[in-house]
């Protein structure tokens, strides 16, 4: 009979155990104070390698497996991308506004350099529908020409201004 003293040995975590505690831990931890959706796809996929796909973050990675770590990442990223994806245009506006001001910086300069250097295009998961890729990037790429081609900035920031009253 063994000590009740003493701790008990745990079978180790399987692979599926440790992804799901890293995605746990992930939206707890990191995601659920990120400010808006896009905020949390843009986090997710700078923790992805671009040539070999496969995410990595050393604080994750002390504790858990790089492929529990690449796994529940991996996870995240999806549910993030789908819930971007699911949401209505004018809320997809709304939330890259609000990214955009998150970066104080210019804002007809950021909208400029993301529709020319088209980096959204590598927020998808590598593994996502085409279709679903296709959609997210017509999407961005209708905000930022509504964006550029009008002043919404303000008309959101004040949502009781008519839109006649814009310059």
């Amino acid at each position: 009979m063994p000590d009740l003293g003493e701790p008990q040995d745990r079978a180790p975590l399987t692979l599926e155990e440790e992804a799901q505690r890293v995605a746990e831990n992930v939206q707890a931890q990191t995601l659920d104070d990120l400010p808006g959706k896009f905020s949390r796809l843009i986090y997710l996929a700078s923790l992805r390698d671009h040539n070999s796909g496969r995410y990595s973050h050393y604080g994750l990675e002390c504790r858990y497996s790089s492929d529990a770590v690449h796994e529940g990442l991996h996870r995240c990223h999806s549910r993030a991308f789908e819930d971007l994806v699911a949401t209505p245009l004018q809320e997809q506006t709304q939330d890259l506004i609000c990214f955009f001001e998150s970066l104080q910086s210019e804002r007809p300069r950021l909208v400029e350099v993301w529709r020319k250097l088209r980096a959204y295009e590598v927020l998808p998961p590598e593994d996502c529908p085409p279709f679903a890729r296709q959609l997210f990037c017509k999407n961005v790429e209708v905000i930022l020409q509504v964006l550029k081609q009008t002043d919404l900035w303000e008309l959101l920031n004040d949502p009781h201004r008519h839109t006649d009253d814009l310059p």
